[in-house]
């Protein structure tokens, strides 16, 4: 940022405000992966501390790539970083203006490349997260289905990035699933004399059912490909791996 200021000036270039968003995106990182395992109060405010920065530097940068925009036409830019102010309020657990942020980035996307695109994926996919923070599961399911089938076709079914929208699915099924069977648990399980059963039948009632055999597949194909494209370190695998060990605990109980 220091450089692009001395060469062009501050606020008035768009490789000024470039560098701007990218900063940001850095901050927004650091926001997505803030330590949770200490005092609540603690990482909330270092969560909130790096998704102010985010979205001061990200508005910084989207007042100048609107300047450069003649009246409605679509761009490019604005479209990337509006995209990103999404992914601050998904952070931030504000979904429904994190969904409002990634529509408009995804109208601007669609004039401009299409709907075949690999950014177009990536804004449906972040729509899918939007909705899965809302509990909007199958709203979810059907954007990172669409998602998919880009990344898919353009990828391979072997690379990463697909993997990354498999984990998505795999969550957002598992989530469907327990809401599920906590609703059948509600429906019967919740009366005499199920209600003596009901704890040691818990366990065993959140792992049936369509949802967890849609969870399992796309488990195990995101665990697949990140082993043999990240390596066991990573920690894609290593998160996918311990998903897969607490459901095979699941339904050996």
């Amino acid at each position: 940022v220091y450089i692009q200021e001395h060469n062009h000036g501050q606020g008035a270039h768009p490789d000024w405000a470039l560098t701007v968003m990218h900063a940001g995106q850095a901050y927004e990182l650091q926001a997505e992966n803030v330590d949770t395992e200490r005092a609540e109060k603690e990482w909330k405010r270092e969560l909130e501390a790096y998704s102010e920065k985010a979205y001061e530097l990200y508005e910084k940068a989207l007042e100048v790539f609107q300047a450069q925009v003649e009246a409605n036409e679509p761009d490019v830019d604005v479209a990337n970083v509006v995209h990103a102010m999404g992914n601050v309020h998904n952070i931030r657990g504000e979904h429904m203006e994190a969904l409002r942020k990634y529509k408009y980035a995804l109208e601007q996307k669609l004039k401009i490349y299409g709907d075949d695109d690999v950014s177009v994926a990536w804004t449906k996919n972040n729509i899918g997260n939007a909705f899965q923070g809302m509990y909007k599961l199958d709203d979810a399911i059907k954007w990172y289905s669409e998602a998919l089938a880009t990344v898919t076709t353009t990828f391979g079914a072997d690379h990463p990035e697909v993997a990354h929208v498999h984990w998505n699915l795999a969550l957002c099924y598992q989530t469907k699933g327990e809401v599920d069977a906590q609703k059948r648990k509600l429906g019967w399980h919740s009366r005499w004399p199920f209600t003596l059963f009901s704890q040691g039948a818990k366990r065993r009632l959140i792992h049936e059912g369509d949802d967890f055999t849609k969870m399992d597949k796309h488990l195990h194909h995101a665990f697949d490909v990140f082993v043999k494209r990240l390596g066991e370190d990573h920690v894609s695998t290593q998160r996918a791996t311990q998903a897969i060990m607490a459901m095979r605990e699941l339904i050996r109980d």
